[in-house]
């Protein structure tokens, strides 16, 4: 009984280096254009392609409009190319305003690394250049060289590692190398200029955008950079992010749905008065309630950002001692399966204001009631903990619908079942304590198969699982500290889409994913 009851027992006990902002005027440039009075944003796309779109494209040939803090537009001695600078321990910002929805952006622009930049080098340097999104993540902070000599370490750059750390022969990475007719002023054989085509992609979901661009001061100043050909995108990602449970602080952290990369803290250790976080699920108004099982409470959390908002479900309510399981079902009702320490039952409360209504399901088998899955004609499959088996009661009335041949409200008997939910192809799928994923038929109980190997990826505590919107299992390992993938059509094992302790995660029981285009809550089956 590992993992439940260790589960039960344990958990119940991009900075940016600042620049300010310098002189406009730098030596060297060619027909500079001072403070343009263009007056509109570059050029605004708005098209549409696979929840995609450019929101911005410039290159400078009409100026830099006022998004920029600093708008001076210069041309290259060759090729009169145009771009926005030179400028030398400055920082730069692009401000975006009245973004469409999404989340995620890529910024692409071509950066103009100019003079006689001097990579890692200490005493003249290190010439680093730095990119950050305003109130969030450094984006790139590295060191670029223009030596063409022969390799001197003295002069290697970062790039395209980060600084400190890299350390790679001038030049590294650079599409262009000698073309914009910038002398070598260096005096021991390096290109005047280099041109490096930069792409960035980072989670970001609000209105606004900002985007700093610095070279801090260091040792010598007479290396100068620009930008041109600057290109953002916004885009929408297909799935929502997974949230995950980490009873070792009693939070929720948030991954990228897509990636399994960690974003954030989404629920702040403790927030609202959060002990042991037993599961999450999305309500009909969108926002997430967590049982805390400690506490005896269901506490509701802003869907978006996760800041509390309230306990929706306060402790003693209709008798609740210990919420284990929570679902919404058909009816737009909150169902919580109170188990240890509780009344042993389903209790049902109204789903706009928390108020107790009945004891929905209770006896029949039922011992210990836990995770919770609806069926598609709105019966309730309730996983029974220590009753090791899995029952079912009637959507409408809480009566007992046992299996054909099987007694009181049992569907799935001797199992030593953890948690449920039901697959996209109206199955059950049920964890067990043999750290297994075993497939039933929806309608009979009637066993299918062993859909996940014992063991398989190194599972060893999952306590709950979930189909994502790819379609693929997530299980959260619980001592690993993880979450793992497996083919939601195979069951074969895909990889650890949560690394081990990212993020801090640890002790993981549940999981859910933040609601996109998804039409089902977690838990309820599909109608086939």
């Amino acid at each position: 009984m590992r993992g439940w009851w260790l589960g039960c027992a344990a958990l119940a006990a991009g900075l940016l280096v600042g620049c300010a902002g310098g002189l406009d005027e730098q030596a060297g440039s060619t027909e500079v254009h001072e403070e343009s009075g263009r007056g509109e944003p570059g050029d605004v796309r708005a098209q549409s392609k696979d929840d995609e779109r450019e929101v911005y494209d410039e290159t400078f040939g009409r100026g830099a409009g006022p998004e920029w803090s600093h708008r001076r537009v210069s041309r290259t001695p060759k090729g009169g190319r145009q771009f926005l600078g030179p400028f030398s321990q400055q920082e730069v910002t692009l401000r975006l305003d009245d973004l469409p929805a999404h989340d995620e952006v890529e910024v692409s622009l071509d950066l103009f690394v100019l003079k006689s930049w001097d990579g890692n080098d200490a005493t003249k340097g290190p010439d680093r250049w730095v990119a950050s999104v305003d109130g969030g993540r450094v984006l790139l902070d590295a060191t670029f060289s223009n030596d063409a000599a022969p390799y001197d370490a003295r002069y290697s750059q970062s790039y395209p590692g980060p600084y400190p750390g890299g350390s790679y022969p001038g030049l590294t990475g650079a599409e262009e190398r000698g073309t914009l007719g910038y002398p070598d002023e260096s005096g021991y054989g390096s290109k005047g200029d280099s041109l490096h085509r930069l792409t960035f992609t980072f989670r970001h979901t609000g209105g606004e955008l900002t985007l700093r661009f610095a070279d801090p001061p260091r040792g010598e100043a007479n290396e100068q950079w620009g930008v041109d050909s600057v290109s953002v995108k916004v885009r929408k990602k297909k799935g929502g992010d997974l949230l995950v449970s980490s009873g070792l602080n009693a939070s929720v952290l948030r991954y990228d749905g897509d990636t399994g990369e960690f974003v954030g803290v989404f629920v702040a250790p403790g927030a609202g008065g959060l002990i042991n976080p037993q599961e999450l699920v999305y309500g009909p108004d969108g926002n997430l309630y967590i049982a805390s099982f400690d506490t005896g409470e269901v506490l509701r959390y802003d869907g978006k950002t996760g800041a509390f908002i309230d306990v929706f479900v306060p402790a003693g309510s209709g008798g609740l001692g210990a919420p284990g399981g929570l679902i919404f079902g058909p009816d737009g009702n909150l169902y919580v399966a109170d188990s240890f320490f509780g009344t042993n039952s389903v209790l049902r409360y109204d789903g706009d204001t928390g108020a107790f209504l009945d004891v929905f399901a209770t006896g029949g088998g039922l011992l210990v009631p836990q995770r919770m899955a609806f069926d598609k004609k709105g019966n309730l499959l309730v996983v029974s903990i220590v009753g090791n088996n899995v029952v079912r009661y009637d959507g409408d009335t809480g009566a007992p619908l046992p299996a054909p041949g099987q007694p009181g409200a049992i569907f799935i008997p001797a199992i030593e079942a953890v948690t449920i939910a039901f697959g996209r192809d109206g199955r059950v799928y049920v964890g067990t304590r043999d750290d297994d994923v075993r497939r039933y038929d929806g309608k009979t109980g009637a066993f299918i198969d062993v859909f996940v190997e014992p063991g398989s990826g190194g599972v060893s505590d999952a306590l709950d699982l979930e189909f994502g919107p790819d379609g693929n299992l997530y299980l959260p390992d619980f001592l690993p500290g993880t979450v793992l993938r497996y083919s939601g059509r195979t069951g074969d094992f895909i990889d650890a889409f949560v690394p081990p302790g990212s993020g801090g995660l640890g002790f993981s029981v549940t999981l859910t994913f933040m609601p996109k285009k998804r039409s089902r809550s977690h838990g309820v089956a599909p109608s086939l």
